[in-house]
């Protein structure tokens, strides 16, 4: 009987031609394992299409482990696993939220940015948000933002948190409401940002990144999103600061700040 090896699917990819390019792959819809890959193994167009690297890549090594890295063999010249480990990963601590939901119980609807989806999960009636940290290096980001929404939770200034997200036991990111019918803002809906940042500030918090992309417009209101940038307490010169630029940034035609969640209704 043949040995048709393991199921393997690429979750995620951050690829480098010039360096190490880094995966998080699924294997046999259960075990996460995140393989580094030297530079200069694999044409980039392999590395950025999944079935294309899974069918170039090396068998995986048996046993236990989470973390592995394929280099090329000096004397044979083979592209192998050079090295293979159980490693404890870093994880969000500082949880505040009841829910949590393990992350191979979603099932994705539409990518929105690197680490943001559309999904759908068991215990939720709609279609939420996922955000979480795809490598290790993106902890540090999600853990800001999730302690964000915790200070900001019932207010009425970013999307509703509906839990955190795990993965092997520990915390990678969260879920939060999807906003249906919503644009990004412009010059005209200057009110409506004044208001919510206004809001925000009211609770001694910074924003910190007050792009145009940062805010939803829907409903007759702006919401505010990404907050891995927000600080507290802040100054009441940081905020009136922070304020005194929103006209501007909602002018701003540069594109920073990049593509968000613009959707229709389901």
């Amino acid at each position: 009987m043949a040995d048709h090896g393991p199921n393997i699917l690429v979750l995620q990819a951050s690829v480098d031609p010039e360096a190490a390019s880094e995966f998080r792959v699924l294997v046999d819809n259960k075990f996460v394992k995140y393989i580094t890959i030297d530079a200069g193994l694999y044409e980039r167009d392999e590395m950025c299409f999944g079935p294309s690297l899974i069918s170039l890549l090396p068998p995986l090594p048996p046993g236990d482990w989470n973390k592995g890295r394929i280099s090329r063999n000096p004397k044979t010249r083979d592209i192998h696993f050079s090295a293979v480990s159980k490693t404890h990963l870093p994880g969000i601590t500082k949880t505040w939220h009841p829910t949590q939901v393990d992350h191979l119980k979603l099932r994705e609807e539409r990518k929105l940015r690197s680490n943001v989806y559309e999904v759908t999960c068991p215990g939720f009636s709609s279609t939420i948000i996922a955000k979480f940290a795809r490598f290790e290096w993106e902890v540090p980001q999600l853990e800001a933002e999730t302690t964000a929404y915790g200070w900001i939770e019932g207010q009425q200034v970013g999307p509703d948190f509906l839990g955190h997200l795990t993965e092997g036991g520990r915390v990678i990111g969260f879920l939060m409401a999807r906003i249906a019918d919503c644009r990004h803002a412009t010059p005209e809906d200057f009110p409506l940002c004044h208001l919510v940042l206004s809001k925000l500030h009211k609770l001694g918090i910074k924003h910190g990144d007050i792009n145009k992309h940062n805010f939803l417009i829907h409903d007759g209101k702006a919401t505010l999103i990404d907050f891995d940038n927000a600080s507290r307490p802040a100054s009441d010169d940081e905020l009136e600061a922070e304020l005194h630029e929103l006209q501007d940034q909602l002018r701003d035609t540069s594109g920073r700040g990049g593509q968000v969640v613009e959707s229709g209704p389901r």
